[in-house]
């Protein structure tokens, strides 16, 4: 009799415990799954919105300048096409693991993209939303992808010395809003 009674103990015990390990499973993996950018999910056309421009200079920020729809960030420590883009207008396409820009109208609606790269979309951990990586005109160029959601990507450059060692390090960040597929 005092066996049975603990039987009936122990498989309670036991059922409880797998409510518990099944409850905890179904909080731990919740419906959000983390999605890290890849050259497919960030496929599209997008129009740069927005560009924040920074000059850094041994941890002090020493000049930000935003350039919004309408203006035109110009850099001439750059190369073309980086070195003026019209804010608004400026579109550049994701494409597997290709970048494009520049294009130009074909004179039938389409378009010619005139600057190709190859990218590497990598992500180093859950707590990151991962790099653009691409050789750009003989110079390699990291962006780190700050926010991604469905319509939109906000890249931040890694930057660039164009004095060497002796200036400032410039930093751009660029908002992307998706206008195609």
């Amino acid at each position: 009799m005092v066996g049975n009674i603990y039987k009936i103990i122990l498989m309670d015990m036991i059922n409880k415990l797998v409510f518990y390990v099944f409850f905890l499973c179904l909080i731990f993996t919740s419906c959000e799954k983390f999605d890290s950018p890849n050259a497919e999910n960030l496929r599209g056309e997008y129009v740069i919105d927005k560009i924040t421009f920074q000059k850094v200079d041994n941890t002090v920020s020493s000049d930000d300048s935003t350039y919004y729809p309408g203006s035109v960030f110009e850099n001439p420590d750059d190369l073309y096409p980086l070195n003026k883009i019209q804010v608004g207008y400026d579109k550049w396409r994701f494409d597997y693991n290709i970048i494009s820009m520049a294009p130009v109208e074909d004179g039938s609606g389409g378009k010619v993209w005139t600057k190709q790269y190859y990218i590497d979309v990598s992500s180093y951990s859950g707590f990151e939303n991962g790099y653009l990586i691409f050789n750009f005109e003989g110079t390699r160029r990291v962006f780190r992808v700050v926010d991604r959601q469905i319509e939109l990507l906000i890249l931040r450059s890694s930057g660039h010395w164009p004095f060497g060692s002796a200036g400032s390090n410039r930093q751009i960040t660029i908002t992307l809003t998706r206008v195609g597929p």
